[in-house]
Parts: structure tokens; C-alpha cells; sequence
């Protein structure tokens, strides 16, 4: 790992500058204006407890298209290819993520996720987890009584007797 001072942007190459969010200092971007947030940071920001406190927060959500197809961002830290994943996988803001060091959000992406936490967002993403949940348990569901029907078949049969006398 870097030191705190030697992080860099991931889309411009040029070195970040701390500035303050509420009560963090987080590393941004004077260029493109994007944010570099530890994990610790990323968490708290985007916690429903810390969403709701705060008045900027638009409860209107409007999501927003995914952008274009882009290459991978390596990381602000460690240099390391980050991956990219769509927040809470309804909200329509890309994330890009290091597994060790944290998070980099393009400008307005932490409002639009706020934003996003702040209209129900994370109550929707847990009900769109739960139906696909239920769904797959009722494919299972069929397939375990698929199971039994052709087990019952092969008792009914004895297979191993049809298989070495015939019928």
C-alpha cells in the first residue's frame, strides 16, 4: 500500500487532494472531481443512519442510465485493477472498488447513491434479493419433487429386478 499522500486519480493520473465531506476528509480529485473513500468511509456515508440525518439527501430518486462500456480503473492506492459493480444491484450508479483499500465514485455518484439509500433504495434492493431468493427455492422446490417421483417410480419397479430378470 501507498502512503495517504501519494494516492492518485484513477481516471486523471494526477496525485488527490483531501478535502471535507461532513465530518470526513476524503480524497478527491480537483481535476474530474471524483472521490476516493476508504472502506470505513464508504460504509458510514452510505448507511441509512447517516442518510436520513442529512437534509441534501433528495428522496426523489431518479435512477440514473448505465454509462457507456469503459475500461477498468486501477486502483488510487495499491495501483491494482479495481472491480466495478452496480451499487446494491438496482440503483444504476457503477462503482468502482478495490477489495482492500476502497472505493472511487465519479463526480455525484456518493449524491446519487445517498439519494438513492434516501428514497427506499436499500428496501428495495433486499425485496428484489428476497423474490430472487423465493424464486430459486421454488425451482428447487420442483426439482427436489422431480426426485421423489423418480424415486417412487424405481421402488415401484424395483429397477435392480427389472434390470438383471427383465419384466
Amino acid at each position: 500500500m501507498q502512503k495517504d499522500s501519494e494516492k492518485k486519480c484513477p481516471r486523471c493520473a494526477i496525485a488527490l487532494e483531501v478535502h471535507q465531506y461532513r465530518r470526513f476528509e476524503l480524497d478527491k480529485c480537483n481535476q474530474c472531481k471524483g472521490l476516493w473513500l476508504q472502506p470505513d468511509e464508504f460504509s458510514v456515508l452510505t448507511s441509512e443512519f447517516d442518510v436520513y440525518r442529512d437534509d441534501d439527501s433528495n428522496p426523489h430518486f431518479i435512477r440514473p442510465g448505465l454509462p457507456r462500456s469503459e475500461n477498468y480503473l486501477p486502483c488510487a492506492n495499491c495501483q491494482k485493477m479495481m472491480s466495478r459493480r452496480n451499487f446494491k444491484s438496482i440503483s444504476g450508479v457503477l462503482i468502482d472498488s478495490c477489495l482492500h483499500c476502497g472505493v472511487w465514485l465519479d463526480k455525484g455518484e456518493l449524491q446519487s447513491i445517498r439519494n438513492f439509500i434516501a428514497s427506499g433504495g436499500l428496501d428495495k434492493s433486499q425485496d428484489s434479493k428476497l423474490v430472487k431468493h423465493e424464486l430459486k427455492m421454488e425451482a428447487l422446490d420442483d426439482r427436489v419433487s422431480d426426485l421423489e417421483l423418480m424415486n417412487k417410480l424405481l421402488n415401484k419397479y424395483d429397477a435392480k429386478r427389472i434390470f438383471f430378470k427383465g419384466f
